[in-house]
């Protein structure tokens, strides 16, 4: 193989090592998905049968994802039903990314709250910083624990963190600067860099909430209440009410997302094995151990009888111990051909009528990464013709589209929040900007400017307390 990879590397014989090339890839892709997926379902099975899945949705999917693998996986050859398997598992796949998404945008929203309650908490605490405490020292040991490490991308990554938690005092104005000039930063760039940017930006801040927040109604309880509470007046009932419900929604949170990710994680494993089972010619001892076992476990699930699996089952996962760890080094070792073949060859695929088989494994490519959540939609049209596009794109004036909408999107969120949560958003912001600081006296005026100019005991005592432990973490 490694000759065939070097010739298709050199241009050389791709008509006859095309498609061996796509043969052997497929093939690695199979057995890595059906190890992964039996050893994952099996994991997956045993949190279903300990009663852990209560979510309405979560028993939709999951009664559906059965469905798919009896149907096309375990009882019939999938090659016979192929478009119809491939359309049933990305509809699951993309109403599993939808509901990931909800959850995220929730986990957002509570996180800009939680930082409005962080900074209410010393309105009920009797206690303040240390006596002894000066805004220069404090900047002192700041820019100690930023640019205590050499490493230019690891220093920034400090300014941001630090960013996010100091008082803010900016002005919209300056604000908005900061927030253009960051943009700027991507004028040489392209549009989808760009977009993703900017989408960061939106989600995170609470400036795109996507569709179906209403699906979680406990969740979207906890967000009116949120919302409607005066954080200027706040009372300690009030605060304490806060804190529990926030606490309340991020576990919540968190323990669904984990759940649908470990049901996203088997759905791409399916998915890999939809698409590369009609080329497999016959499967090799391990191949065969991983279906015996998604075999008996899908049984269990379409019969309802959530049982311990036999040891004759069970026993089968010592063949598969280090399996997925070796499938994947080979893979790594011998899958940069096909980006290679991705950018360069798609004619002659198209040219000796292998499309079919190198879209399923660009696809499959993907849903075996570590990208969960990977968008298929452009590898899923990589052989339709595309239309001719302008070969001159101005750059630099759909930036200013994009920050004009941005700006007009947060103008009219500063209007409707109160001052707290605005403030909360503008932080997170301006941490998510390139460092936007020239050197290292720009870094330690805005921090000392930050601590000094902030005249709200509580934000600045928790500010103080919340730096504090991020340093002693590092």
């Amino acid at each position: 193989m490694k000759k065939i990879i070097k010739e298709i590397n050199n241009n050389q014989n791709l008509e006859m090592n095309l498609p061996v090339y796509a043969r052997h890839i497929n093939d690695l892709y199979n057995k890595c998905a059906a190890v992964e997926m039996a050893m994952d379902y099996y994991t997956f099975y045993e949190m279903v049968s300990d009663g852990e899945i209560k979510d309405s949705k979560l028993k939709e999917y999951t009664e559906e994802f059965n469905s798919i693998i009896k149907e096309y996986v375990v009882d019939v050859k999938v090659d016979e039903n192929r478009e119809k398997a491939v359309e049933r598992i990305d509809i699951l796949r993309n109403k599993i990314y939808k509901t990931v998404d909800i959850l995220a945008a929730y986990a957002d929203i509570f996180s800009r709250y939680e930082y409005v309650s962080n900074r209410c908490e010393y309105l009920f605490k009797e206690e303040t910083v240390d006596s002894k405490y000066t805004d220069e020292d404090f900047t002192r040991e700041i820019m100690q624990y930023i640019f205590s490490d050499e490493d230019n991308t690891v220093i920034n990554s400090k300014i941001c963190e630090i960013i996010a938690e100091l008082p803010l005092r900016l002005t919209k104005s300056k604000f908005f600067q900061l927030l253009s000039d960051g943009l700027s930063v991507y004028s040489k760039t392209d549009k989808e860099t760009i977009d993703d940017f900017v989408y960061v930006l939106k989600s995170s801040s609470m400036l795109a909430l996507p569709d179906g927040l209403e699906d979680y109604s406990e969740l979207n309880e906890i967000y009116e209440m949120v919302k409607a509470v005066d954080y200027s007046k706040i009372t300690k009932e009030e605060f304490d009410k806060l804190e529990n419900e926030l606490r309340y929604a991020a576990d919540f949170i968190d323990k669904e997302t984990n759940v649908f990710m470990m049901l996203q994680g088997i759905v791409n494993r399916t998915y890999v094995m939809i698409l590369s089972a009609p080329y497999v010619d016959e499967y090799d001892k391990e191949a065969e151990c991983s279906m015996k076992i998604i075999k008996e476990i899908n049984n269990n699930f379409t019969s309802g009888e959530y049982i311990t699996l036999p040891d004759e089952v069970t026993d089968l996962f010592v063949f598969l111990e280090g399996v997925p760890e070796k499938v994947h080094s080979k893979i790594e070792g011998e899958e940069f051909a096909l980006d290679n073949i991705k950018n360069n060859h798609l004619s002659i695929i198209k040219s000796i009528m292998a499309d079919n088989i190198y879209q399923g494994l660009f696809i499959s490519q993907n849903l075996i990464s570590d990208s969960l959540f990977a968008d298929l939609s452009d590898i899923k049209n990589i052989f339709e013709e595309k239309s001719e596009e302008e070969t001159e794109f101005d750059i630099k004036e759909y930036i200013n589209t994009v920050r004009d909408e941005l700006v007009m999107q947060l103008t009219d969120f500063f209007k409707n929040n109160q001052k707290q949560v605005n403030r909360s958003v503008m932080a997170l912001i301006i941490s998510r900007l390139p460092v936007f600081f020239n050197n290292i006296t720009e870094v330690q005026d805005y921090v000392y400017n930050s601590l000094s100019n902030c005249t709200n005991k509580a934000e600045k005592s928790a500010a103080i307390e919340i730096i504090k432990c991020i340093i002693n973490e590092n």
